[in-house]
């Protein structure tokens, strides 16, 4: 043999010998060990998260030679390409095979518990027991809390950042209380403090800017509140001396500062009543109604829909409160996103006002009522909520059954049909709520374990 093809064939097996082929290791060879990523997660119940499967030299196991098993498949389930989505508390371990060799990944789940909850615009906000506040859906302003949601939803013909799961607010403060606006959440600490998060082009978030905001921020002045009521582009508190103030988009006089000037900070609401609960409506063009110590209902802003319940309907700008005509004595008021008003007396009685085109009022008709009217069927609710940028109505009972009616396009009444009911409608399901709250086009509630549940979309 020349040296020449002595040469070539050592530097062919010096070749080989580098490419680890002489001893069945190199890139060629089978499956050797499995490593999973990542080896240890934590996913909330319905979270959803991607596991990857390499062999021992990094490249990535896909297809039908890998095999997925989870030991615990009331805890977590995993499909045939390794996405794993958590059912329920508890802990499970996760296994891919390929060739016969395997690798694990170790997943704890955990399910939330809500003390309440909150339905805005396309968002929904809640508290957990801890105080810690979790929000999901739309957030290209920032009502969910966090800078880069998740995800990517369609509505209609745009799409927009979401997050599918509730995620945790930025900035790790311990809220009492919250509500959900338009397109922006405002909770309080349990000194009073009010911060504010999400979309701010009218001032609605009350720091004295018109900058969104992706975590909450403080509302400007100092002031301490006993509650908060978001409409869908101003803020509304009350103090725990009744004082009213408002802040926000003001085009309808709906801050009731006697002006149509929108404010970036907290203005008060002119006349000097002294109230003890406060609830702000409205789509673009807001309103706001409170009630007296005494029951009286007052009410203040736009007016096209007769959601004032001063016995007209008008598109004059309101801007200070007016109290609502007729004799019912109120114990609770809702005002809802849309053109419609709803109350409750201390004994349970429900009566609502204004726009009624697909039957928010609950009166068996769709003729729109500029003063309160009964709501039909005698039900004795110990909560009322309005809602929906249409007009939808829910109410609790004091053994937690749940009815709704008005418009149910999307299934927002919960009932189990798309029919628009005019009358209180049972919400199926068979659950026992603790509270209910309902955005544009969708409901959520608390069951009694506190578990959050939604109707509609």
């Amino acid at each position: 043999m020349s040296r020449a093809s002595v040469a070539t064939i050592s530097a062919l097996l010096l070749t080989l010998a580098s490419c680890g082929g002489s001893d069945g290791t190199g890139p060629d060879s089978g499956v050797v060990t499995v490593t999973m990523s990542p080896e240890t997660f934590s996913l909330l119940a319905g979270e959803i998260r991607q596991l990857t499967a390499s062999d021992q030299d990094g490249r990535v196991l896909t297809g039908s030679g890998v095999t997925w098993v989870t030991s615990a498949p009331a805890v977590a389930v995993v499909s045939g390409s390794g996405r794993v989505t958590g059912v329920a508390d508890g802990s499970a371990t996760i296994t891919a095979t390929a060739e016969g060799k395997s690798g694990t990944a170790a997943v704890t789940v955990t399910s939330l518990a809500f003390a309440s909850v909150a339905a805005g615009g396309a968002h929904t906000c809640a508290l957990a027991p801890s105080g810690a506040a979790y929000c999901w859906g739309r957030s290209e302003g920032g009502q969910v809390g966090v800078a880069s949601p998740a995800s990517i939803c369609p509505i209609g013909t745009q799409a927009y950042p979401c997050s599918l799961i509730p995620v945790a607010v930025q900035g790790g403060l311990v809220f009492t209380a919250l509500d959900a606006g338009g397109e922006h959440v405002c909770a309080l600490t349990s000194a009073g403090a009010a911060h504010c998060w999400g979309r701010n082009h009218a001032g609605q978030l009350g720091d004295n800017t018109t900058t969104h905001r992706f975590a909450p921020v403080a509302v400007t002045g100092g002031l301490t509140f006993a509650s908060l009521s978001l409409g869908t582009l101003h803020t509304c508190g009350l103090t725990a001396q009744g004082a009213a103030y408002c802040w926000g988009s003001n085009s309808r006089g709906q801050l009731g500062d006697g002006s149509t000037t929108d404010r970036a900070a907290p203005v008060a609401v002119t006349g000097g009543l002294a109230f003890e609960q406060i609830t702000a409506g409205g789509s673009q063009l807001g309103y706001t109604c409170a009630l007296t110590t005494a029951g009286q209902a007052y009410c203040w802003g736009d007016n096209g829909g007769g959601q004032l319940g001063i016995g007209a309907q008008d598109q004059a700008a309101h801007s200070a409160p007016a109290p609502v005509s007729g004799v019912v004595v109120f114990a609770a008021l809702s005002a809802g996103l849309g053109s419609h008003t709803c109350g409750l007396t201390s004994a349970g009685s429900a009566f609502c006002w204004g726009a009624n085109a697909f039957g928010a009022l609950g009166d068996g008709t769709t003729a729109s009522r500029f003063s309160p009217v009964a709501v039909s069927g005698g039900i004795v609710f110990a909560q009322i909520i309005a809602g929906g940028f249409i007009g939808h109505t829910c109410g609790v009972t004091g053994t937690g059954t749940a009815y709704c009616w008005g418009e149910n396009e999307v299934g927002a009444i919960g009932n189990g049909t798309l029919l628009d009911p005019l009358v209180p409608s049972a919400v199926a399901g068979g659950h026992s709520f603790s509270s209910l709250d309902a955005g544009f086009r969708h409901t959520c509630g608390a069951d009694h374990c506190g578990h959050p549940l939604l109707l509609g979309l």
